[in-house]
């Protein structure tokens, strides 16, 4: 400050400096000896009437180094008298912002483009208009009415270009607000880990593109099922077992039919693993004859890591795959293997739209139980694979930018189960149209979450939002972001006696713009916003009630939203066949469909498609089998010759499989295949 006000004096010296020459220059001209004050000043005043006049002497130089050594000495006595001084911010500037001036800046024309903080304040979602990311971090409470007075509101809004994924406990805001979305062209998706079965399902091989990203859903899936209280263990099991998930899931996503790239497989896979000393399991056979059969060979992932398992002693393996079985019995649950046996959720659509359109908005809805946490991991493997999604389509696919903007409501944050990448993905996402919106009660909660790095999390949201609390540490925080300011004070003194005196004095003292105390006592209706580059705003909460598409949600009247899961004939992906009756409940219920009318030839010609489909991915399962029973049962070398011969053949696998048993013999394995051939 010093060194830019003193850069600031350069140009004024100067100018004093050419003054004072041309005053000593004029004095020297008209100056006599012997002559008076009052007559030079006179003689002064002619002389710059007309300024312009030679006035040169002998004495010009003389009285011009004598002006310029009478100024340097005022300057010098100027400059090192100064002081920084700032009246009236001795201690803080900090104040409260104009909302008017505070909306002129980062609220867009359009209020339907806007996010809406509070009564009065509201902020554009373009990150061109602001300048700032859209991250936004929420402190309230239980009560404080995180969900409605931000939340729903902000649902509400229906932004023209948004779509978003809401973290659900109870599903409070699927009910209110579900009906509305849809009817306003949102393609509305769930998934319900309180009713199950009302729950859309998602399967997380369907997002798998590399090996990368079978590590990063393995690495997510025992992190998120390890027990965050539970004692630190050696890490050779954790790694371990980490091998031979991997293993399983290179399988299937690599080696199995689509319609059996699910977690139901890996479960069949894993049951496959056992230890007997004597022989090899059937898992084992499995990925010894993978290595021989594909073109990666021993190279092949699934092999490679299984293998790196099982060269442990027989003990050591046993405890690996008895750890990987408790792991994943959670699974064991029908409800939940329907879940993830197939995907409706197409996670990529919130970012593109349906079909690529890159209009359609998706609203996607996780709902959790507040209560248990037994399922979250299955959030957690989703956020993993939502970035994970998201991330690939807007580098790879759109030049950088998702075409829809997406918004990740996080209530409970603390909740849900986040990728272990979360911070860093929280200061990219911005670049890519993704931003998040954090919920929480208390900064405890992210504090025990991100231990030393939880500064990273607020850091991130250049919004803050505070409705209110009864955490201490909370109180300091904010009271602290608001600042200090100055304040005049007055003190005033009083001795009494025969020689009583008053005295009264005037200083500055700095002052919290809230005390911890006047932030814990805040009112209830009213709340603090804080805005990357503006003064804390105070306002009150918005109000709901007021906004345009109230009455069209749950609270303003409309009828709770249900979640049907969609059950029709089903002919292929994406085309399913529907009675005249169930049509017309659809069109009731407001949901849109594409209606195709066909022909019955055109029905019978894709019933016909669908068997053949099922058919060959019941010939895929077969030949498994066919496989396991070559491998690991007692046949003699003539039996295994029939039964290549067979396989040469291309015998049915459900007509080979009735017969090919130990117990048959070799002439009666002869007659089954002449048979089949005179068929």
């Amino acid at each position: 400050m010093q060194k830019r006000d003193n850069k600031t004096l350069i140009p004024f010296l100067i100018t004093g400096e050419l003054f004072v020459l041309y005053i000593s220059y004029i004095i020297s001209g008209v100056w006599k000896k012997g002559m008076d004050v009052m007559t030079l000043l006179d003689r002064l005043n002619e002389a710059l009437a007309h300024p312009f006049n030679n006035y040169f002497t002998a004495n010009a130089f003389k009285a011009m180094a004598v002006g310029t050594l009478i100024y340097a000495m005022v300057v010098l006595i100027y400059i090192t008298g100064r002081r920084n001084l700032m009246h009236g911010r001795e201690y803080g500037t900090a104040s409260f912002a104009n909302i008017k001036q505070v909306n002129k800046s980062i609220s867009d024309k359009t209020d339907e483009k806007n996010r809406i903080l509070s009564k009065h304040v509201r902020m554009s979602t373009d990150t061109t208009v602001t300048g700032l990311n859209n991250n936004m971090l929420v402190i309230g409470g239980s009560g404080a009415g995180k969900t409605f007075y931000i939340v729903k509101p902000n649902i509400m809004q229906m932004l023209p270009k948004g779509s978003f994924i809401a973290t659900d406990p109870k599903g409070e805001l699927l009910r209110a607000t579900g009906g509305m979305l849809k009817k306003n062209g949102y393609n509305v998706k769930v998934l319900n880990l309180i009713d199950m079965a009302r729950s859309d399902c998602y399967n997380p091989f369907n997002y798998i593109r590399t090996e990368n990203d079978v590590i990063k859903l393995v690495t997510n899936l025992i992190s998120n099922t390890t027990p965050k209280e539970s004692a630190p263990t050696d890490p050779f099991w954790e790694h371990a077992e980490g091998m031979l998930l991997q293993a399983l899931f290179y399988y299937v996503w690599l080696e199995m039919p689509s319609n059996r790239k699910n977690f139901q497989t890996v479960l069949k896979l894993l049951s496959e693993a056992e230890v007997d000393d004597k022989k090899d399991s059937r898992l084992t056979i499995r990925m010894k004859q993978l290595a021989q059969t594909s073109p990666l060979g021993e190279h092949h992932p699934a092999y490679r890591q299984y293998m790196k398992v099982v060269r442990g002693a027989g003990d050591t393996v046993r405890s690996i795959i008895i750890s990987a079985n408790s792991r994943l019995a959670l699974l064991e649950n029908p409800q939940i293997l329907r879940i993830l046996s197939k995907d409706d959720l197409h996670i990529e659509e919130l970012g593109i739209g349906t079909k690529r359109n890159r209009k359609k908005r998706t609203a996607l809805f996780c709902v959790i139980p507040d209560s248990d946490k037994s399922y979250n991991f299955i959030v957690g493997m989703l956020y993993t694979q939502l970035f994970q999604e998201l991330y690939y389509q807007a580098d790879f696919k759109f030049g950088g930018k998702l075409p829809i903007q997406v918004t990740l409501m996080m209530d409970e944050f603390s909740n849900v189960a986040l990728p272990d990448d979360f911070c860093s993905l929280l200061s990219t996402m911005r670049s890519r149209r993704i931003s998040a919106v954090i919920i929480i009660q208390n900064l405890a909660q992210i504090k025990a979450l991100f231990k030393d790095t939880w500064e990273t999390i607020t850091g991130n949201c250049d919004t803050l939002v505070y409705l209110g609390g009864n955490e201490k540490s909370t109180h300091e925080y904010i009271s602290e972001l608001l600042g200090k300011g100055t304040i005049d004070k007055r003190s005033t003194g009083e001795t009494r006696g025969v020689h009583g005196s008053a005295s009264r004095n005037y200083d500055v003292l700095g002052r919290s713009l809230m005390n911890p105390d006047e932030v814990r006592n805040m009112d209830n209706k009213n709340c603090l916003i804080f805005i990357k580059g503006f003064n804390p705003i105070f306002d009150e909460k918005y109000w709901p009630f007021a906004h345009k598409n109230f009455k069209q949600t749950e609270d303003g009247g409309a009828k709770p939203y249900t979640h049907n899961v969609r059950k029709g004939n089903k002919i292929r992906d994406g085309l399913k066949l529907y009675s005249e009756r169930e049509i017309n409940e659809i069109e009731k219920s407001g949901e849109r469909v594409n209606i195709i009318d066909l022909s019955p030839q055109e029905i019978a010609a894709l019933q016909e498609n669908e068997f053949q489909t099922e058919v060959r991915e019941n010939d895929s399962g077969l030949r498994e089998e066919i496989t396991t029973r070559l491998c690991t049962m007692d046949f003699s070398e003539e039996q295994l010759k029939e039964a290549g011969k067979a396989l040469e053949m291309n015998v049915r696998p459900e007509y080979l499989i009735e017969y090919l048993k130990p117990e048959t013999s070799v002439e009666e394995m002869k007659d089954k295949l002449k048979k089949y051939q005179e068929r």
